[in-house]
């Protein structure tokens, strides 16, 4: 029935698919030619020959001459286009040809190539780039070889780029590896969020598009000392004046959004200003906000192979009642010859409703039972940044970077949960409901200097970095919570307390590094770094007594200390030639940890120490092709909710206890790469595998008591694994006007922990294949996805969970370019979920649908009217396991709203677009 209602809503989509498909076959341009060598009287062979379109020097086609000196192209557009030939030993030729309706075929006959020592009174160069190349280890996209729909923003662009992907929330991977930065002109853009630059600046703004790793200079114990990076470039007109970009939508009664971003350029001096409010789906918070902003108790978190694995208790992305404002302004310029400075402030207020539902299913080694969860919670987050970095040169081969960053929060969560418990035999065993309120305020300040000195002697170095940080945090709130029970033998129970919290952290971080070339290929580095870390945390919990909280639970509060001090040091050797580098490095490493629980005066001491080898070797069997192979080894500390002893009942229902005897982890991974692209047949391939093992890992030692709850302490384990394998491509056909995109995805872990102080082994294998099939030409840009999803858990503790899961996802989008400057821009999403809970199986399918039209020759003033889940079935839904858990969930989100929106763009820059028309 679904799939019916879906076919006739797009029949009209697909009618007009279908006659643009016909009219843009029925005519199109026809060029061919011979090409020849006149001095030899023979063919010449594999000519390079170039189809690029003249008002925006797109490339519609490539191809090489036959063995006969042959080429031909027959499926062109029509257009105003310019065909350049060459060959290795002659010139270049040239043509420029005027295509009309009435003339369109091309027939060059026998091209002759000029002789390169040709002399020529005026040489006019038309210069050309491979669409994407390597120049050294960075790849890099040429912007105006990728055709994307008018008024595009850069995030529509990095859709466009073989191996780039953006997903829903605006996170990146290139290559199948996450993006860790975005920089415009290789400054940060309003701090560290990527999507302020990659929704708000316009695609045709950008020059190129970047990608390479860099050290992280900031990189804490155990976290990778590499990054990866994104650098859109600008061009030049559009590094002078300035472009703004205003936008605006609303249904006049309850839906808005409304976004400002205006960039004005001054020789060195930047200045932009952004603004967004909005109450739509598209601008909810996340579980990276919840950590970043302190809602940590609203925050479940288990583990995963080593790994800390943090879900949402309440909120999930696009879920809920979303209202946003953000606003900022960057700032950079060149203070005098050697002094350059870049500040910038953004304010964030983020605010949140949100109903869900969930049912939980727990197997014990002897029985199982079961919850039924519904929550309501309202919460809000306000934040503001400051940034500032001073960059002063001291002499020519001397650099200092200061770079200090302020922070404060103020948060408020408000929820109420009602729980059901019910055995196995589906009877109802007792009920928990309770509210849970609470404020908090912190601010963190984040200082470093970083000094790089430079030799006269070629790739000798010497480079110090000091960090020094400091973290506060206040939490104030009131817990309420009552157990009903159905056994008249168990009486009721309730809890009504004050919760007073307090966190505060600071740490220096100095590191030392020197690099000493050997020789021309082969260099030594030196590494040494201290850290000095100091963690409290004082948790109060007091009771209600004649209606005021003095009553103080000794059992819930207590002070906790944890100071480390970690020495590491290490040594690399690197051999570099052009095609191959490899580097062989081993480090010592020692952690000296106090732990001291002030209420008790109880301390717990321990040193660890490590070696910490590292190897790499990189391959570039050609320009456009690389091959990696990484073997690393890091320890991880635990946080301090890890340690601290006292329970945490924020959650009733789920208590977690600290242990203040946990080790710091032992990892190591062994991580291969290879990617290749071509640049005449747009083809790629990338493949990434990860292959870890976690000693002394972070595991969950789990109590469940008589009436169902889970108490939850973290210890040390061995036996967790985890392996990972992402691979994908991408095939052309005529001319780039199909391609086909196909994907793999493939997870495994192995992970021990404790059910009732049994052993339970978790192993589980996750399968993602997707295949999307896209169509791109002038008017019309059409693709359609098919994701899979496939898990299959296994338990040794019990065989009940061993129960596979599924989903399968349809997605299709169509922008179509329709007479008088109208578009239509449509999406679908047709979801299937296999094997959840009962309530949990939903299917449903996602219409969303635009229709725009243009104004002006540039097309910069578009006024739409757009609409959000037309059919009214939104919803979002999702199924965890969690060592012996099985939790699916539901999550009430915005449905149908329909908005008149206007998005006006306007810059300084005289484009040679504009000119030609």
């Amino acid at each position: 029935m679904i799939v019916q209602r879906l076919i006739k809503l797009n029949i009209t989509s697909l009618i007009i698919l279908c006659l643009v498909f016909k009219v843009g076959t029925s005519q199109n341009m026809h060029i061919s030619g011979t090409i020849t060598d006149t001095a030899l009287n023979l063919p010449i062979k594999n000519a390079v020959i170039t189809v690029s379109r003249i008002n925006d020097s797109i490339l519609l086609a490539y191809k090489r001459s036959d063995a006969n000196g042959y080429f031909e192209f027959s499926h062109l557009p029509i257009d105003t286009v310019k065909v350049s030939i060459s060959n290795k030993g002659f010139g270049d030729q040239t043509y420029y040809l005027f295509a009309r309706p009435t003339n369109y075929e091309f027939g060059f006959g026998k091209v002759i190539l000029p002789p390169k020592t040709t002399q020529l009174k005026e040489v006019i160069i038309y210069a050309y780039k491979d669409p994407v190349y390597y120049k050294g280890d960075t790849l890099i996209y040429a912007a105006d070889s990728f055709k994307v729909k008018p008024n595009a923003t850069v995030e529509d662009l990095l859709k466009k780029l073989p191996g780039i992907s953006v997903n829903a929330d605006g996170k990146i991977t290139a290559q199948g590896k996450k993006i860790d930065q975005v920089l415009v002109d290789g400054d940060e853009f309003f701090g560290n969020d990527a999507t302020n630059a990659t929704k708000n600046i316009v695609a045709k703004g950008v020059e190129s598009v970047k990608v390479y790793e860099k050290k992280n200079e900031n990189a804490k114990e155990g976290e990778e000392e590499k990054i990866q990076v994104m650098d859109l470039r600008l061009k030049e007109n559009f590094k002078k004046g300035y472009f703004s970009r205003v936008s605006a939508a609303s249904d006049f009664q309850k839906f808005y959004n409304g976004e400002l971003l205006m960039n004005r350029f001054k020789e060195s001096q930047k200045i932009s200003v952004y603004a967004l409010a909005s109450n739509t789906p598209s601008t909810g918070f996340n579980i990276q906000d919840a950590m970043k902003y302190g809602l940590d108790n609203e925050l479940s978190s288990w583990s995963d192979g080593g790994r800390t694995i943090f879900t949402m208790d309440n909120v999930a992305k696009n879920a809920g009642i979303p209202q946003t404002l953000k606003s900022g302004f960057y700032y950079t310029d060149q203070l005098g010859k050697k002094t350059k400075l870049k500040m910038n402030y953004s304010f964030n207020s983020n605010k949140l409703a949100a109903f869900r539902a969930t049912r939980s299913q727990y197997f014990l080694i002897d029985t199982n039972y079961s919850n039924n969860n519904v929550g309501i919670s309202i919460q809000q987050i306000q934040n503001n940044f400051i940034n500032t970095k001073i960059t002063q040169t001291l002499d020519s081969l001397t650099t200092l970077e200061i770079e200090p960053k302020l922070r404060f929060d103020k948060n408020s969560m408000s929820s109420y949960e009602s729980t059901i418990y019910t055995d196995a035999k589906n009877t109802q065993q007792h009920q928990n409901n309770f509210n849970n309120n609470s404020k908090s305020n912190g601010y963190e300040l984040n200082t470093s200097a970083l000094l790089i000195k430079k030799f006269k002697k070629k790739d000798r170095l010497f480079k110090t970095n000091y960090n020094y940080s400091i973290t506060a945090k206040d939490a104030k709130g009131v817990l309420a919570s009552t157990n009903t029970f159905y056994n008249a033998s168990i009486k009721n129970d309730s809890i009504n307390q004050q919760k007073i919290n307090s966190t505060a952290s600071q740490t220096h971080n100095l590191l030392f590094t020197y690099v000493e070339p050997l020789t021309q290929k082969v260099r030594l580095e030196f590494d040494y770094l201290y850290i000095n870390g100091t963690m409290k945390q004082d948790r109060q919990s007091y009771h209600l007594i004649n209606n005021e909280f003095t009553g103080i639970d000794s059992l819930l509060s207590n002070q906790f200390k944890n100071n480390s001090i970690t020495n590491r040091m290490g040594i690399k050797f690197i051999y570099e030639i052009k095609k191959q580098t490899l580097e062989i490095g081993g480090r010592y490493n020692n952690i000296f940890t106090r732990n001291l629980n002030e209420t008790t005066q109880k301390k717990i001491a321990y040193n660890v120490s490590n070696v910490l080898p590292s190897v790499s070797y990189m391959y570039k069997p050609t320009d456009n092709s690389r091959i990696n192979i990484r073997y690393v080894t890091y320890s991880s500390q635990p946080s301090i909710n890890q340690l601290q002893s006292v329970p945490d009942n924020s959650n009733p229902n789920q208590i977690n206890i600290g242990n203040p005897n946990l080790l710091p982890t032992y990892n190591q991974s062994l991580r291969f790469s290879y990617g290749i692209y071509k640049a005449l047949s747009d083809n790629h391939i990338w493949i990434n595998g990860v292959i870890t093992d976690m000693r002394k890992a972070f595991t969950n030692e789990i109590y469940y008591d008589s009436i169902g709850r889970s108490i939850i302490k973290t210890i040390n384990s061995n036996g967790n694994y985890n392996a990972s394998l992402n691979a994908g491509g991408g095939i052309s056909f005529f001319s780039r006007v199909f391609k086909i995109f196909p994907n793999l995805g493939a997870f495994y872990n192995v992970s021990p922990s404790f059910i009732n102080y049994q052993k339970n082994i978790t192993k589980n294998l996750s399968l993602t294949p997707a295949l999307r099939l896209e169509i791109d030409i002038d008017t019309l840009q059409f693709n359609v996805t098919y994701d899979y999803t496939y898990n299959a858990p296994v338990s040794s503790l019990n065989k009940t969970l061993n129960k596979p899961y599924s989903q399968h996802k349809i997605t299709a989008s169509l922008f179509l370019k329709l007479p008088l400057k109208f578009s239509i821009d449509t999406d679908v999403t047709y979801v299937i979920n296999n094997k959840r809970a009962v309530g949990y199986n939903i299917n449903y399918v996602l219409l969303n649908a635009s229709i725009n039209k243009t104004f002006f020759k540039t097309e910069d003033l578009v006024v739409s009217v757009v609409g959000n889940d037309i059919l009214n079935q939104n919803i979002n839904t999702n199924r965890e396991i969690q060592d012996n858990v099985i939790i699916d969930s539901k999550t009430n989100v915005i449905s149908r709203y329909f908005l008149l929106k206007l998005v006006y763009k306007f810059n300084s820059a005289k484009t040679k677009e504009n000119d030609l028309l």
